[in-house]
This record gives C-alpha cells, sequence and structure tokens, in this order.
C-alpha cells in the first residue's frame, strides 16, 4: 500500500500545481478538481482498509475489499497521470507567455456589513443631510477597516464587504465598529434616526483570485458572511445600534489566541435553515460588548 499511496500523493500534487494555473470556473479546472476528488475517495478508501487489515489479516473478506480498493486506487492514479501529462506540456510552453497565477488556495476571513432599514432612514429627510451622513458613515467605515489591517473592501451601495489574511483582524474591526456606532450616531449622523448596522463574518480556505474585485469574487466563505449578516436582524430597542455573528470556523481561530480567550464575550446562536439558499441551519456567535 505504501508505494501506490506515495504515487498517489505525488500525482495528487501535481494536479493541484496544475489547477492553480488555470482560472477558476473554466473546464479545464473544474475536470481537474474533479480528478483531484475522485483521487482523494480512492485514496482515502483504500488507507482505511488497509489499516482494518492490519489489526485483522485473517479476515478473507476483508482481504479481498482492501486489493479491490488498492487495485481501483492504481487505476485511478494511472488515469490521472495520462489526464496530466498532455496538459502539462501545454501549459510549461505557455508558461513563459503568462506568468499570473490566477487560483490561489487561501484562508481569508470576510466581513459583511449592511446598514439596517436604510431606506426608512433616509425617509423624509433632505437630500443634503442624506449625503452628507451616508458620506460620514462610509468615511468612518473604512478608516476602522484600515486600521485593522483590511487587505480589500468593496461596496455596493450601503452594503460593505472585505477580507483579511487574519480572522483576529476582522474581528477587532468589528468590535471597533461596534463601540464607533454610538459616538457615530451622536456627533456624526444629522438623521432624525439611527443608523443601525448588521454584521456577519466568516473564515475559510477558497481559490481566490486577489487581482480580481472583491465583489466579483464567488466563494462559499463570503456567502456565509452574507448570510450571518443577513440573519444578524437587530429586534431589540431603537438605541441597539449593532449586533454581529460569527462563524464557527472563525471562533475556532482567533481562540488559539489567549488574549481573545480571556477577553471576547460571545452568546452562542442558532442560525435557522435557509431550504431557498440551500442552508442548513448551524450555531454561529454573536459579539457581546
Amino acid at each position: 500500500m505504501g508505494d501506490i499511496n506515495d504515487q498517489a500523493n505525488s500525482i495528487k500534487e501535481k494536479l493541484i500545481g496544475f489547477m492553480k494555473t488555470r482560472e477558476m470556473g473554466d473546464p479545464i479546472f473544474n475536470n481537474t478538481m474533479q480528478m483531484i476528488a475522485k483521487l482523494k475517495n480512492a485514496q482515502s478508501e483504500a488507507l482505511k482498509l488497509s489499516n482494518d487489515l492490519s489489526q485483522n489479516r485473517e479476515n478473507t473478506v476483508l482481504v479481498q475489499a482492501a486489493q479491490a480498493a488498492a487495485a481501483k486506487l492504481q487505476k485511478i492514479v494511472d488515469e490521472c497521470e495520462n489526464y496530466l501529462e498532455p496538459k502539462l506540456k501545454t501549459s510549461s510552453s505557455a508558461a513563459a507567455k503568462n506568468d499570473k497565477v490566477i487560483a490561489v488556495p487561501k484562508e481569508l476571513t470576510f466581513i459583511s456589513i449592511d446598514v439596517q432599514g436604510s431606506e426608512d432612514l433616509k425617509q423624509g429627510e433632505d437630500a443634503a443631510k442624506v449625503s452628507k451622513a451616508f458620506s460620514n458613515y462610509f468615511s468612518m467605515v473604512e478608516k476602522i477597516m484600515r486600521e485593522s489591517s483590511v487587505k480589500k473592501y468593496s461596496w455596493a451601495g450601503d452594503g460593505f464587504i472585505a477580507y483579511f489574511d487574519a480572522a483576529e483582524n476582522a474581528i477587532v474591526a468589528a468590535i471597533s465598529l461596534i463601540c464607533s456606532m454610538t459616538v457615530f450616531n451622536l456627533t456624526q449622523n444629522p438623521l432624525a434616526k439611527n443608523f443601525r448596522i448588521r454584521i456577519g463574518i466568516s473564515t475559510g480556505e477558497d481559490y481566490f483570485d486577489e487581482k480580481s474585485e472583491i465583489g466579483k469574487m464567488t466563494s462559499k466563505v463570503i456567502d456565509l458572511a452574507g448570510y450571518l449578516q443577513k440573519k444578524a436582524e437587530i429586534k431589540t430597542g431603537v438605541k441597539t445600534l449593532a449586533r454581529a455573528l460569527v462563524s464557527t470556523n472563525t471562533i475556532l481561530k482567533i481562540h488559539k489566541h489567549f488574549n481573545f480567550q480571556r477577553t471576547l464575550k460571545l452568546d452562542k446562536q442558532l442560525v435557522e435553515a435557509d431550504d431557498s439558499k440551500k442552508v442548513q441551519a448551524m450555531s454561529a456567535f454573536e459579539i457581546v460588548v
């Protein structure tokens, strides 16, 4: 099993390396990703049966199953090599003409922010006051994000999306924003009603083209941040100015740091399923400030 497992690991690394040279979403990228998944599944099955067999070598049914799994893995390794060989020749000749890497597998933390009831906020207000209030709000958000080492951000109306290399930076940005909302509404909001914001944060690894505009990036990690933001609806009194929901994965990342463990107060929440978006029920954590 050792030799075939080494072969599988080697060809898997080559497939991943080749996939990074392709643009995310093109047919070759998708086909290569499917080959990697197929190889991983066969390798996991073969390794499991091999481990089971090492503890029960007298079981003839297990022997046959392990042999069949190893043969299946060998067949898929050969299939991957046959798939990859002509493509590597083509891509190596094209590399001199195109040295950009499109898809980058990387862990990022996304933060999604929106103004709750923004249309109601503008209702009956002078246009100049509305413009001034939102300009002040945009400036405040961007300043806090830059101070928290944001990597890239984008606006869509009064909706905001950004990503960070480190989960703890996104959490600090969210806390800073929550704590700033009272002073902002007292000193920089000329409208009759308070700005109230929803925040969603999620962390995960995916293939991100960091040269793309953030608004054009697609990922389940981004989708989850947006989903949590929508679920962070403020249902309490008008003096509650912000609510933030954070994914479990983000919390696991930041709790590696003792200062977050000793300081951050969290309230575990159950976020209900949404069949229309194919989202299952999940646990999330609300930041309590």
